[in-house]
């Protein structure tokens, strides 16, 4: 480790303002989140109700996490330890929007629901922002989340293996929780959850396509960050292996991308312009496609390699949906608003399989784009993979969480979320701001640890 980064990382260790502010031992906090990420994954069918609300272990863990959060907040505001990253005025407000969207729309029933996603989001945000601790926590944090991706991925592989989804119809015996949307298209062989004879992958997840795109997002995590490991390679094969088995085209085409990132990353490293140079290449592409194609979307996910029905499916739904937003463009149709999808011919249900559109419908167009400038804003203080004060691991998980955000924001045109994954993009972003602050206060840190160090003996 270079000498700065030693002093960095020694005062950080022992000095460090943000650790005393801490007050409680970080090991405790580390295997909370790590709890909270299995509660995270856990089936749907393990919720329960409280009155009307129906709640999960994670949103429990998420809502005792969320005000321990703003605990820790309160005391390093009052020892000025706190780095402003963008998306910690955006994310709450984001969740204030939705709030409001929702019930000017649906009125208490609205309050209720968005209120829900409004506290996974902020919550599980607000959460791997402030509670992770001063020294190499996040990439322990990551370093469990790719092993415990190893143990999702081999239970989802039991679907296909048992020709039925093992998990649902595990968790439906114990508790008695079935949902109409799965034991119908089961009873008929839909393509939902079968593909060529053979039952997708899905393992806790909500979705098939889900499923592959916890693949695509821990994949690339795993490989970037841990790639001078076996634990990286090794779950960067698992996790294709996942997104093979869920065949969900749109995750496969994702995980393409997402590896053809890292591996550009992996081959450039005294390319300092590779991000801006990647950034130009795609908006010139974005540019030639929507002024000569008369179907954009189409043409986009054809270019990628999608099927041709997938590909007018997706252009039917913005076709149709683009209107229904542009009717109601600040607060949206709600979130169980009629957008007439029986309107266009080549539409066979009420799925809205693009994630933009589908916020922008539930909590209008402002509600879509504080999500995305959310997501988007953590990585606004600038690249961090070359600050001398992070760890070499650090560094490459900085940018894995850049490059998971990206496919985030390019699949959320194609997919949508919901669920775990919902909670898993706020993590994410969570994390990547958390590493921005760390990188800055180390580097305020650095000056004093140089003058507590001994020179010989590396001790403060």
């Amino acid at each position: 480790m270079e000498s700065g980064s030693q002093l960095t990382y020694l005062y950080g260790r022992q000095r460090s303002p943000v650790g005393r502010a801490a007050g409680a031992p970080r090991w405790g906090t580390e295997l909370y989140l790590k709890l909270l990420l299995v509660a995270i994954v856990l089936p749907e069918g393990l919720s329960f109700f409280v009155g009307d609300f129906r709640l999960s272990v994670a949103r429990v863990l998420i809502f005792c996490s969320f005000i321990a959060a703003l605990q820790q907040l309160g005391q390093r505001l009052g020892t000025r330890t706190v780095v402003c990253v963008p998306s910690d005025i955006l994310a709450p407000l984001t969740g204030v929007w939705m709030m409001l969207a929702a019930t000017v729309t649906d009125g208490p029933a609205g309050f209720k629901g968005a209120g829900i996603e409004a506290l996974e989001f902020v919550g599980a945000y607000l959460t791997f922002r402030f509670l992770l601790g001063p020294v190499d926590s996040s990439v322990r944090i990551a370093r469990f989340s790719c092993k415990l991706m190893i143990v999702i991925v081999g239970i989802a592989l039991l679907d296909p293996l048992s020709d039925k989804l093992f998990t649902y119809e595990f968790i439906k015996g114990i508790t008695g929780y079935a949902k109409l949307s799965y034991d119908g298209p089961l009873a008929i062989r839909a393509d939902t959850f079968y593909r060529d004879g053979v039952v997708r992958a899905m393992g806790p997840l909500e979705h098939s396509i889900l499923f592959g795109a916890v693949c695509v997002w821990f994949g690339v995590v795993a490989f970037t960050t841990f790639r001078h490991q076996v634990l990286g390679w090794g779950v960067a094969g698992i996790a294709l292996i996942g997104v093979w088995f869920s065949q969900a085209r749109s995750p496969l085409l994702a995980y393409l991308i997402g590896f053809a990132l890292a591996s550009f990353y992996a081959a450039s490293p005294r390319f300092a312009a590779r991000w801006k140079l990647v950034g130009l290449c795609v908006t010139a592409l974005l540019l030639v496609v929507f002024t000569f194609s008369g179907s954009p979307v189409a043409t986009l996910v054809r270019l990628s390699g999608v099927s041709p029905e997938a590909a007018w499916a997706r252009q039917a739904i913005w076709d149709t949906g683009g209107p229904v937003v542009l009717g109601s463009p600040i607060f949206g149709i709600g979130l169980n608003g009629d957008w007439n999808w029986q309107s266009h011919g080549a539409l066979v249900s009420s799925s809205v399989d693009a994630f933009w559109l589908a916020t922008a419908m539930s909590y209008g167009i402002p509600g879509s784009a504080l999500i995305l400038l959310t997501i988007a804003s953590a990585c606004w203080l600038g690249s961090i993979d070359k600050s001398p004060h992070l760890s070499p691991e650090e560094r490459r998980l900085s940018v894995a969480l850049g490059i998971v955000i990206a496919t985030i924001a390019f699949l959320g045109f194609i997919v949508h979320f919901w669920g775990i994954c919902w909670i898993l993009i706020a993590v994410f972003t969570g994390m990547r701001a958390n590493l921005a602050e760390t990188a800055i206060l180390r580097d305020r840190a650095a000056p004093a640890a140089r003058t507590r160090c001994d020179p010989i003996t590396g001790d403060i």
